[in-house]
């Protein structure tokens, strides 16, 4: 372990990447092979779009511009009936769209672009160009394939479909069974979205399919620019609200038509956190200020083009994700195991293929087969079944219940033509189950969560004889004449073709001898078998943990795993290009899998995000939704959404933070869940509630503190000593009167830490700890866990996540802690033990600096010990009385000097380095404590346990009560000139550091940190923030909450932690440059200039641009 590392938020700097494998092991032979063999090409390809191919191929490996659109380069609009040239190839009608833009009467012509010089980094709207030399591989409309060769003759004269459903298929009364493995509804509602995603056969010509062979959530987003026009704002990315494309699905159960929901939902709120991060300038509108309102329309049209399909590349990354770690590992029943494995097709495997190994993202076609493997009707569960019975009743009014299954073909077809004629065109307005949408679109959430609150307990049917409802057996009439005109190869050979071995008796087939018995008197021998209905009826595989979840019959779940590793495998956009430069940095974490977390569950986080605040963070439910409530054993008992009420004014603020008995500190529960395996109690924690007992414990600290000589010299040491240091250790000279830190990363957080370590004595290793097992990173991280679980948890989708890591960090410093506390436990007594003085004299004491913080962080495990503490109980003093020092200071020292450092305050900061000059450190404070006031973002909660009136708002019991302490700070009612600097201005009671009983404990500490750190800093030459977007710190607002993004761009925490600066020396003096130094430069922009100027010198024009 290195003691070196640097911190990041979120990830390390440190975490390897597996390489994507290179698809051609030799692009310029491929090019070549492709120029010799054009005359096989010439009907699929043109000579532009072969020569763009093989220049692509040619230049594998080399830089290329990712500022380029979809397939093609730039997506192109036209305004319809401009005086613009129209272009030479007029577009054919399904590959182009015309839409009004936003806010303008504007009409768009958006077309398919075609090649020549695309980097095909967004999926086609029909799937087409999954496979560049094989664009038509997959896409919509094109036939399905047949995977099994048929070389048996069967019966000339088969079964009749109607005969065979009676007596192998159907479902009487006393034949249904609950799934053994306890599966829920929410694993078929999940398959019913893959079955229509990758199967929508063609009405006039059943061997094609109208969807793609790729898992790219069509039943969302549809298969044609057409579709997607219906359901697209054509503004910001955005979907319309809570809808969806596939209209088939309103013939489906309401729990389906709720997974599209949510996925509509993560869609819009990616959009969003994209545009805020705007990373690299990729989604900055690309025209002048002064743009005609056509230049304007064409610019939002292309960021809502570019924003749209990043968006839909993340979102299908979570998509596949929930089918590969909460789909696949329910069918394989993993989740019952404590083993992360999951069956991933993406990962790379070795080069036994060829010099790449076995190829990824080469394309699909899917079969007719596996279009009849997914006909899930036996797992109908009884709920749905009913449900299915009232649909068909409503289709059928003329029918009594008890003969629906008596439906002819054409009374099927003229029922569901009534039917989809039934349905609004307009996507937005169609509702299902009987919700209704509200006046923004939306349904409520509270239906939403009754449906998936129903499906998550509601228990699955079983694979196998005699189990589908019989109001669908004129669908499967249909299904078992569709496999016969597709003459599709027996049971037998399918079963041959997966290398399972032959049935040689109808007994083998299924072991209940009246079925095998009537099987035989059908089909006279197992080699004559149909696939379909045969798939249905063999015996099923009996519930094994791990092995066996769904229990399919035996053929099917061989196939049913092959065609998951096929469909995603094949898939480029889930293998080569699913890359952090395709998703962005946010994009790609956001939906990356974490195998501690249920290994790799996906699908809570659908769930919470579009959900947000209904379910507990640990409810099992959510977690594992697949499996009912029985299976899971137990729920965490269901939360309502807590409504927040937000106040910001001094005098609402200390009416709420002064009465801790009408508003309560919520953090108790979250304290308590890091131990559900022990029974630790720290219910007597300051924090952890608002009884005598926490009090106590607040007094208790103080009084310990407070017995420490000179700890508040201590501290102001500490920093200068350490803190110079840092600084001297980290800048990094460019050039002669020119250097460079990472102010933020390189020295508040490592000081931070150490200040921690050294105050409440943990094991980090330093000059006087050095056998410390601790870096400063690695307690950085641990100690903002906890503080991020415990008391700042806002995002009900990360909470597991955040919990397990906050229960992994204070194990690692509990048990690292106990070891010096027992120590300092035998070195204390009187001073004249043997064991005393071998402690002082070869223990870690040996190490302290006379007067150090080190010392004093001694000294104050002996003050707690003293007053009758265990040595445990001193350990979790020590991290509990921590945990809210870390990252705060930082933030707030960055809040600081930022404002400082603005050229409009540079008076002000001339006036902060005299100040250090003259090492006048009270100064220095009223400059410091003004400062935050003006730029602090810290917020407080309660939680009301009665009714109340506060600020004019209405607070009932159980609202969530939250105080913008910052905000306080600067309301003009209550400050006189509010935004005006002025060092002299007498402190109020209600300041970032909180009010009344849990005010910090330790705000002159952190005070004096902070402090501390502009002294040193003031003493940097001409310090700015290093120019453009490298000296900005980025930060978004999600909701009303301030995110500050990481090194990477890729996790939004609650802190700073990177910013970097320049300076040019030591000594007093302020930057005087003609660039701004905090001028962020925008790539999106600055691409589209240079493509203007290009296009001027390319027409023989010349001019400024």
């Amino acid at each position: 372990m290195s003691f070196d590392q640097k911190f990041m938020a979120g990830e390390t700097y440190g975490d390897e990447r597996k390489s994507s494998a290179n698809f051609f092991s030799d692009p310029t032979k491929v090019a070549t092979d492709l120029l010799k063999d054009y005359v096989g090409l010439r009907s699929q390809t043109s000579p532009a779009e072969l020569a763009a191919l093989i220049k692509e191929l040619l230049q594998k490996g080399q830089p290329l511009d990712d500022k380029k659109g979809y397939v093609g380069g730039d997506v192109k609009y036209e305004v319809v009936n401009s005086q613009e040239a129209a272009p030479k190839e007029q577009p054919r009608p399904e590959d182009s769209i015309e839409f009004k833009a936003p806010d303008s009467d504007i009409i768009l012509r958006e077309q398919v672009p075609r090649p020549p010089d695309g980097l095909h980094h967004y999926r086609m709207p029909d799937g087409s160009y999954n496979n560049i030399l094989e664009p038509n591989l997959g896409k919509a409309g094109t036939p399905y394939a047949k995977t099994v060769r048929t070389t048996k003759r069967l019966h000339g004269v088969k079964p009749d479909p109607g005969l065979l459903f009676d007596l192998l298929m159907a479902r009487d009364e006393n034949s249904f069974k609950e799934n053994p493995a306890g599966i829920s509804s929410m694993l078929f509602y999940h398959a019913s979205i893959i079955i229509h995603d990758i199967f929508r056969t063609n009405r006039t010509d059943m061997n094609k399919s109208d969807t793609s062979s790729y898992l790219d959530l069509a039943p969302l987003y549809g298969s044609s620019l057409k579709d997607q026009l219906e359901i697209r704002t054509m503004k910001e990315g955005r979907l319309k609200p809570d809808t969806f494309h596939e209209r088939r699905l309103l013939g489906q159960p309401a729990g389906v038509n709720v997974m599209l929901v949510l996925y509509n939902r993560f869609h819009n709120y990616v959009c969003d956190i994209l545009l805020k991060i705007n990373e690299n300038g990729r989604f900055t509108l690309q025209c002048p200020a002064d743009a005609s309102p056509e230049d304007k329309a064409k610019a939002v049209a292309k960021q809502d083009h570019d924003l749209f399909n990043t968006a839909r590349l993340i979102v299908g990354g979570l998509y596949i994700n929930i089918c590969l770690h909460d789909y696949l590992r329910a069918i394989t029943n993993t989740h019952h195991s404590k083993s992360d494995w999951t069956l991933d097709p993406r990962v790379e495997i070795g080069k036994q293929f060829d010099g790449e190994g076995v190829p990824r993202g080469v394309g699909n076609q899917v079969s007719v087969e596996f279009n009849l493997l997914y006909r899930f009707h036996s797992c109908i569960s009884k709920k749905d079944e009913r449900w299915i019975d009232n649909f068909f009743a409503k289709l059928f009014p003329n029918r009594k219940p008890e003969d629906l299954q008596n439906v002819g073909m054409a009374e099927l077809g003229q029922a569901l033509v009534t039917f989809e004629q039934s349905i609004p065109k307009d996507p937005s307005a169609r509702t299902f189950d009987g919700l209704e949408r509200q006046s923004d679109g939306t349904f409520k959430d509270e239906d939403l969560v009754r449906v998936l609150k129903e499906a998550m307990d509601d228990p699955a049917g079983c694979f196998g004889a005699r189990m589908v409802p019989k109001a669908l057996k004129i669908v499967e009439i249909l299904g078992i004449n569709q496999a016969r005109k597709w003459q599709v190869a027996s049971l037998n050979e399918f079963r041959e073709f997966f290398g399972l071995k032959k049935y040689d008796k109808f007994s083998e087939i299924n072991s209940n001898p009246d079925i095998a018995n009537i099987l035989e008197k059908l089909y006279t021998d197992p080699d004559m078998v149909e696939l379909y209905p045969g798939l249905m009826i063999e015996d099923i595989k009996p519930a094994r943990n791990t092995g066996s979840g769904i229990c399919p019959t035996y053929s099917v779940g061989r196939a049913v795993l092959s065609d998951a590793v096929t469909l995603v495998r094949s898939d480029r956009f889930n293998t080569l290009d699913y890359t952090v430069s395709n998703l962005t940095a946010w994009g790609f974490n956001e939906v990356q899998q974490d195998y501690k977390t249920l290994g790799g569950s996906m699908l809570y986080k659908l769930i919470q995000r579009g959900l947000p605040n209904w379910f507990p963070y640990n409810s099992i439910a959510v977690m594992q939704p697949m499996y009912t409530k029985k299976a899971n054993q137990a729920i965490a008992k269901e939360l309502a959404t807590p409504k927040p009420v937000v106040l910001l004014t001094g005098a609402a603020i200390k009416q709420v933070l002064g009465n801790p008995k009408q508003f309560v500190v919520p953090w108790l529960q979250p304290l308590n869940a890091l131990f559900t395996d022990s029974k630790k109690d720290i219910s007597w924690f300051m924090l952890a509630g608002d009884d005598p007992k926490n009090y106590q414990h607040r007094i208790n600290i103080t009084k310990a503190l407070g017995k420490i000589p000179n700890l508040h010299n201590a501290v102001h040491n500490f920093v200068e000593r350490v803190g110079a240091s840092l600084i001297e250790k980290e800048t990094f000279k460019l050039k002669e009167g020119l250097c460079q830190m990472d102010l933020i990363r390189d020295v508040a957080i490592p000081l931070n830490a150490q200040l921690l370590a050294d105050l409440f004595y943990f094991d980090m290793r330093t000059d006087e700890n050095p056998n410390g097992i601790l870096s400063a990173a690695d307690l950085y991280r641990h100690l903002l866990n906890i503080r991020v679980w415990g008391v700042n948890n806002n995002d009900p989708a990360q909470a597991w996540n955040r919990r397990r890591r906050a229960t992994e960090s204070v194990k690692v410093i509990i048990e690292s802690t106990r070891t010096l506390m027992n120590e300092v436990v035998a070195g204390r007594g009187l001073g004249f033990g043997i064991a005393s003085t071998i402690s002082n004299v070869v223990g870690r004491k040996s190490n302290f600096k006379k007067d150090s913080l080190r010392s004093c962080g001694y000294k104050l495990a002996e003050e707690l010990l003293a007053q009758g503490n265990s040595a445990e109980q001193v350990v979790d003093n020590m991290w509990l009385t921590a945990f809210g020092g870390i990252g705060v200071p930082v933030t707030t020292f960055y809040e600081v000097m930022e404002f400082f450092l603005r050229r409009e305050n540079a008076s002000i900061w001339a006036e902060v380095q005299t100040l250090a000059q003259k090492k006048d450190d009270a100064g220095l404070h009223a400059y410091v404590i003004e400062a935050q006031r003006l730029t602090s973002s810290q917020r407080n909660v309660r939680v009301a346990t009665a009714p109340v009136e506060v600020e004019g708002k209405s607070i009932q019991p159980g609202n969530l009560v939250v105080m913008l302490l910052g905000e306080a700070g600067r309301n003009p009612k209550d400050v006189a000139n509010a935004d005006k600097f002025d060092a002299n201005r007498k402190s109020d009671p209600v300041t970032a550091f909180s009010y009344g009983q849990h005010e910090c404990v330790a705000k002159d500490i952190a005070t004096t940190f902070i402090v501390g750190l502009v002294k040193l800093v003031a003493d940097l030459k001409q310090l700015r923030p290093a120019p453009g977007q490298m000296g900005l710190v980025k930060t978004i607002r999600v909701g009303s909450e301030k995110a500050y993004l990481n090194d990477s761009w890729s996790y939004l925490g609650f802190d700073a932690s990177t910013w970097k600066v320049h300076f040019d020396g030591h000594g007093k003096g302020n930057f005087e440059g003609d660039v701004q130094p905090n001028q962020p430069i925008d790539l999106g922009q600055y691409y589209y200039l240079l493509q203007k100027r290009k296009e001027k010198l390319f027409n023989g024009t010349n001019g400024s641009s």
